[in-house]
């Protein structure tokens, strides 16, 4: 798929500033709807924990779940995939993520909620590869960050709309009408996708040998460690953020949705930033929210029974957490470039930095009994990513002298 494939939707104004084409935004809408089913879980956690019935610990390992089917199939089938449009993939990719979220809206045990995740995971892994590819090839390259921006920011609004409007739904009538709720909006991108991203033409399928090839470069690795990292940092604590506000910061369970949105707030406005600089500074954004997040595990260690710390710490993992993804993207395709593979691989790391911030954060709550446990979890994952950075210091600090 050549980039000239979907510029031809790209406008250009007198200034000679392109705008980011009509396609870009549908892509984004996807992901919002894709991003509300993958998080919601932490806003109906005590919900579920209730009627499945299960434990907190198993209800957080159904983010895991979604986070591993992620990481398992989205790189083979991102290979798969190559062989048909994006138009085709993105559309068969919907129909999976459906039907995934219907399962699970009526599951009637614990087990069957789980092969819901499973699929829903499965097709939202490999959407983030297919769309983040779309994007950067609709656009020219001193204006990627910002298409990638937005779709991430789809994952952004997902989190600020969708996630408290399913957590409030599901609060309100019960967990099942929230993960209807997701179906819904997977079904109108869909037809969003089916009406307004162009059919354009693969090309020739590369050979796997040659799609594999990309991935022989030790600067994108370390890259996708970066991202996986942070990101795990992050989901050990997001994920069991439900009885960190109602049986730490004594929130009651009508907050929890509220609080989400906020967290919500200070994604969009993370990303917004990070998605104007990410083109010209992401190594420079990488290491200030690494240190960012790395500060927030310190406050919940000190601070966490006390509300206003709570959300002031709450709201520096939304300005500095997943709003870092457009800035991990742009330094992932500088090293190994805007492939369906090269792009699932990377999301493939995020969302096992996901699984293993919320499966060990389970783990440990287990071990150790106290939710508390998270905080040093998350630090942990932090700290190692502020080290990945290190070697790569010299080169933010020319990014800043540029």
């Amino acid at each position: 798929m050549s980039s000239t494939d979907l510029a031809g939707s790209q406008t250009e104004n007198s200034d000679g500033i392109t705008r980011v084409p009509l396609p870009v935004y549908v892509l984004a809408f996807t992901i919002l709807a894709f991003t509300t089913s993958e998080f919601m879980v932490a806003g109906l956690m005590n919900d579920l924990s209730r009627d499945l019935p299960a434990t907190i610990p198993s209800v957080g390992y159904l983010i895991a779940i979604y986070a591993l089917s992620m990481v398992l199939v989205a790189p083979p089938a991102s290979i798969y995939l190559t062989r048909f449009r994006p138009k085709s993939a993105l559309i068969a990719i919907s129909i999976v993520f459906i039907i995934g979220e219907l399962i699970a809206a009526a599951a009637p045990s614990y087990t069957v909620i789980v092969i819901g995740r499973i699929l829903t995971g499965a097709a939202a892994g490999t959407a983030y590869g297919v769309t983040l590819s779309i994007a950067a090839q609709a656009v020219p390259e001193k204006i990627r960050g910002r298409a990638i921006g937005i779709v991430m920011g789809g994952n952004t609004i997902g989190t600020v709309i969708g996630l408290p409007l399913a957590s409030f739904l599901g609060n309100a009538f019960g967990w099942r009408l929230a993960f209807g709720f997701v179906a819904v909006l997977a079904a109108i991108a869909l037809v969003a996708s089916f009406m307004l991203v162009p059919a354009v033409d693969a090309g020739p399928r590369p050979r796997i040998v040659a799609q594999l090839s990309e991935l022989r470069n030790g600067s994108l690795w370390l890259a996708y460690a970066t991202s996986g990292l942070l990101i795990g940092a992050v989901f050990s604590l997001f994920s069991y953020f439900s009885p960190i506000l109602t049986d730490r910061a004594g929130f009651d369970q009508g907050w929890v949705p509220i609080i989400l949105a906020a967290y919500g707030v200070a994604c969009v406005i993370g990303i917004t930033v990070v998605s104007r600089v990410a083109d010209n500074f992401p190594l420079t954004v990488a290491s200030v929210g690494a240190v960012v997040i790395f500060l927030s595990g310190l406050l919940f260690i000190f601070g966490d029974t006390n509300s206003l710390l709570v959300l002031f710490g709450v709201a520096a993992l939304g300005f500095a957490g997943v709003s870092l993804n457009p800035a991990f993207a742009v330094r992932v395709m500088k090293l190994g470039g805007t492939s369906f593979v090269v792009n699932t691989v990377h999301t493939s790391i995020i969302c096992f930095g996901i699984f293993l911030g919320a499966s060990l954060g389970g783990v440990i709550i287990d071990v150790s009994g106290s939710i508390q446990s998270v905080y040093y979890l998350s630090l942990v994952f932090a700290g190692i990513g502020i080290l990945s950075l290190l070697p790569k210091l010299v080169t933010a600090r020319v990014e800043l002298t540029k």
